[in-house]
């Protein structure tokens, strides 16, 4: 296998007897084992008549097996000892994963290979699963991304596997007339879950030899019945002649404005070794002078534009231009195909100069020789699907391989990109329908694209275009290296600390990447003055965002990343990327910001935007809704989406500038540079920011707090919310005080109860009550205040009933808690403990977790730490005390809301 330069892991491969293929990955730091299986089978390999089979097997693999036959056993036993488990199915391939601190590996190992081996499929189980599949059915229902996805089905070849319903649900899992499920679906597992189908990646902190023979051992079981017994594949095309050549319209549930122009393709996934399909997508996706962009947003008909993506598969690939629409751009779709294939055209009589292929070859190296570590569970997932496309030698470099520009397949690539091999979607509430698709009962209609459209489009000439490829990107330039250590804290050190700035630097001595992260977060006095001001500050961010992406779209491109957004405070702006030209980026950035150009037309568009997105947020799930009800509840003076919204609606341009002209005034600066820089460089980071404000006047913070509930009781609220589901909410709030010591204490109790409440409450709401899918419970602190959060939405359930099960759900919990074992108990704590001690896996990831330290005032950067000291010295007797003493409802503080 080739291996990263930066890559300290061993692996080894091999192939057991059954033919299922094996990586293990020796990680010395690997807090956590991690086990992946990918298997060669999804929704595609449903009966025709039994969709959301192979959903179906998903679910039920976890509840059983011959030799360990207890309900969820696996997740339960992960779940105590600092782990989880969780799968999906795709079209062609399923994937079952978990992890688990290293000491219990070898049993969750021996627990999971089981369920592949001799699973149950108990009469209990598929009456549960069969609704809880029903419920997750439903609960999309009203989901765009469902309902567009069902219509792409629908026009698409019934011959072909993409054509079948995916997802299932009670009526297709259920016994037919002399044809009991139970048969049918043994049957599917059997035939489908052979071990030649399967590929395995464990990642372990155990030497690769100790665990060689056990695991060959355990998954040796699994049967098949050819090892070397491939599957066959996929013979009808996805798209028949007259599935080409389509107009098709949808009608969304939420106010979208979206075009998909799709070309048909067989099976790209030869060309992996070049990414020559990456490398015109990225050509068509340009947004600097002479690019299809600029050609359409000069003429305001579109938001953004993607290319490439699209669904694929075994002998197929949609290469899609995606367009997000204006509403001048819905009312000019022929003008947009015209254009479009314009740009097509002109790509088919040029050829891309050299340095085009060669800055995405080094960027593409330069991420492959400085590799990051990810979490043990991503790593194992990436490395078992990979198994599943490339040959052995690429299983770690495949998705990073840039062998060199191909002509001809550049030529074959532009070839399918015609007016003869081509779909359009329209999404839009404009659009006049005349069928339903089954399932999701989407409205949608088509009509064929006449030939001679067709033949216009084809023969459209690029002359009257100002077209051109990207030019050599300029933040490429400059030599890439690892800056010389010069750092001996073990934690971010103050570079400057004066009213108004506080700058916090750490170079990064640990991952030892090209890269680095800076935060600069901004309290704004005048633009949190009011919510009218919130919702233009919040204005402010998306369209500064949108008037910089044609600007710095060469940045993201040089593997730079930018963003701003608002918060209670104010706005804070982030980069992160690679380190040489970074902050270069961030100093643009914000003298773009301290004197935009803003153009009224795109205020106009934005505008609209942020109105249609706030309100759209009103049709979100209950839940979600419920949610977004507490949160403005006990943060009063943000605004919610409605009001934002409500708001939004009456600004002008002209009032938004004003507001623009003084949102800088006053600030309170707090900054945070981690990553490869030496000191000097952050210092004159930080000296070159800090000057960019200097007009500004520097003040204290702005103070952050959420309402504290200085009373005993659950105050019950109802929230109308148009929705035929129903959905209920609890939040127990922790008592923040002064008293440092106490805070950190409460806060320990309160993750401890939720690390334990979890299980019990998914277990008991959604399993033993089958209540709905969307149920459970979590940890949720407020403005640094400490809460737990217990939620269900149901399809069928009164929201009174809800409300009853939440409350008998937490008294069950208090009940459970007399009842625990003391080792159970400590598994649990030193499930929390492990988390909390948990190293970051990647340079981003550290940063993020400094930042929170930052945030919430943990300037010796210990808080986590702190935690842990509490929890250690914790006990089975003051857990069960302090749980009845603040979550049983006579004596808690908190929120119970549902849905009127």
């Amino acid at each position: 296998m080739n291996i990263s330069p930066n890559d300290n892991k061993n692996y080894l491969a091999m192939t057991l007897d059954n033919g299922l293929r094996i990586v293990l990955v020796e990680q010395d730091d690997c807090h956590k084992n991690a086990c992946s299986l990918v298997v060669n089978t999804g929704h595609f390999d449903d009966p025709v008549d039994r969709p959301g089979f192979a959903h179906f097997v998903e679910h039920l693999l976890f509840n059983g097996s011959k030799k360990y036959p207890e309900v969820n056993g696996l997740s339960h036993f992960v779940g105590q000892h600092g782990g989880m488990c969780n799968a999906w199915t795709g079209t062609e391939h399923s994937c079952f994963y978990f992890d688990v601190h290293p000491e219990f590996f070898a049993t969750a190992l021996d627990q999971f290979a089981n369920m592949f081996i001799e699973p149950l499929f108990s009469h209990d189980a598929l009456s549960r699963e069969q609704e809880a599949i029903h419920e997750e059915y439903k609960l999309k229902l009203q989901d765009d991304s469902r309902r567009i996805q069902q219509v792409h089905k629908q026009t698409s070849n019934p011959d072909h596997p993409f054509h079948k319903f995916s997802v299932g649900n009670k009526h297709t899992l259920s016994d037919l007339p002399d044809r009991p499920v139970a048969d049918e679906l043994f049957s599917f597992w059997h035939q489908n879950y052979q071990a030649q189908y399967m590929t395995v990646s464990i990642v372990t902190a155990e030497p690769i030899e100790m665990m060689r023979d056990l695991i060959a051992t355990t998954f040796s079981a699994i049967k098949s019945n050819d090892p070397k017994f491939a599957k066959p594949g996929i013979e009808p095309p996805l798209y028949r002649d007259q599935e080409l050549n389509q107009f098709i319209g949808i009608h969304p549930v939420k106010e979208i404005h979206k075009l998909n122009v799709t070309f048909s393709m067989p099976d790209m996934n030869y060309m992996y070794n070049t990414k020559m399909l990456s490398f015109v997508a990225h050509i068509i996706g340009y947004e600097g002078k002479g690019s299809l962009y600029e050609a359409l947003d000069n003429k305001e008909y579109i938001n953004a534009l993607t290319a490439g993506n699209g669904i694929s598969g075994n002998n197929f690939k949609d290469f899609n231009l995606s367009l997000e629409l204006t509403e001048l751009g819905e009312e000019n779709i022929d003008d947009i195909l015209e254009i479009t294939f314009a740009y097509l055209n002109f790509l088919k009589q040029t050829v891309p100069a050299a340095y085009l292929y060669d800055e995405q070859q080094v960027l593409t190296q330069v991420s492959f020789n400085y590799q990051e570590e990810i979490k043990a569970t991503k790593l194992a997932n990436q490395i078992a699907l990979n198994m599943q496309h490339y040959p052995e030698v690429d299983y770690l470099s495949g998705d990073y391989r840039m062998d060199g520009f191909n002509i001809q397949q550049w030529q074959e690539i532009l070839g399918y990109l015609n007016a003869d091999n081509f779909r359009v979607t329209l999404v839009s509430q404009s659009i006049h329908t005349q069928h339903k698709a089954p399932w999701y009962h989407t409205p949608y209609a088509v009509t064929d694209i006449d030939l001679d459209v067709r033949k216009l489009l084809n023969d459209t000439s690029w002359s009257d275009f100002n077209f051109q490829l990207p030019p050599e990107n300029p933040y490429l330039g400059g030599e890439i290296k690892l800056e010389q250590l010069d750092f001996n804290s073990l934690t971010p050190i103050n570079i400057e600390d004066k009213l108004g700035w506080k700058t916090w630097f750490k170079q990064d001595v640990s991952y030892r990447v090209p890269k680095g992260n800076i935060y600069l977060g901004l309290d704004l006095p005048n633009g949190i003055a009011s919510k009218r001001n919130q919702t233009m500050m919040r204005m402010f961010c998306d369209l500064f965002l949108d008037s910089v992406s044609e600007q710095h779209y060469q940045a993201e491109m040089a593997g730079l990343y930018y963003n701003i957004y608002a918060h209670n405070g104010g706005i804070t702006i982030y980069t992160s990327g690679l380190s040489n030209r970074q902050h270069e980026l961030l100093l643009t950035l914000i003298d773009t910001m301290l004197k935009p150009n803003f153009v009224e037309s795109r205020f106009k568009e934005i505008k609209r935007q942020l109105i249609k997105h706030w309100n759209n947020s009103e049709s979100n799930r209950p839940i979600s809704l419920l949610f977004s009800h507490l949160n403005s509840t006990l943060i009063p003076k943000v605004a919610n989406s409605l009001e934002l919204a409500e708001i939004l609606a009456d600004v002008s341009f002209a009032e938004f500038l004003a507001f623009h002209s003084t949102l800088f005034n006053a600030v309170n600066a707090e900054m945070l540079i981690y990553g490869n820089w030496n000191t000097q460089q952050a210092l004159n980071i930080n000296a070159l920011v800090e000057q960019r404000f200097s007009h500004a006047t520097k003040v204290e913070e702005n103070v952050r707090a959420n309402v504290k509930l200085d009373r005993i009781g659950v105050e019950k609220q109802r929230v109308p919310v148009e929705h035929s589901d129903n959905a209920a909410i609890i939040y127990l709030q922790g008592n923040k005080t002064v008293d440092d010591k106490t805070d950190v204490v409460e806060k320990a109790w309160f993750i401890l109860c939720s690390q334990i409440l979890a299980p019990y409450a998914f277990n008991y709401l959604r399993t033993e009550q089958q209540l709905g899918y969307l149920a459970g419970s979590g940890y949720m602190p407020l403005c640094n205040v400490p809460g737990l959060v217990v939620y269900v939405q149901s399809h069928e359930v009164e929201n009174s009933e809800l409300e009853r099960h939440i409350g008998l759900c937490i008294e069950g919990f208090i009940k459970e808690l007399d009842h625990l074992e003391l080792d159970e108990f400590n598994a649990h704590k030193q499930a929390v403990i492990h988390q909390y001690q948990e190293q970051p896996a990647n340079l981003n990831q550290k940063c993020q977790q400094l930042w929170v330290s930052v945030g919430n005032k943990d300037y010796e950067f210990n808080h986590k730490s702190r935690i842990v000291e509490e929890l250690q010295l914790a006990t089975l007797d003051e857990l069960q005390q302090w749980a009845k003493t603040n979550l049983l409802e006579q004596f808690a503080t908190g929120y119970q809301i549902s849905t009127e």
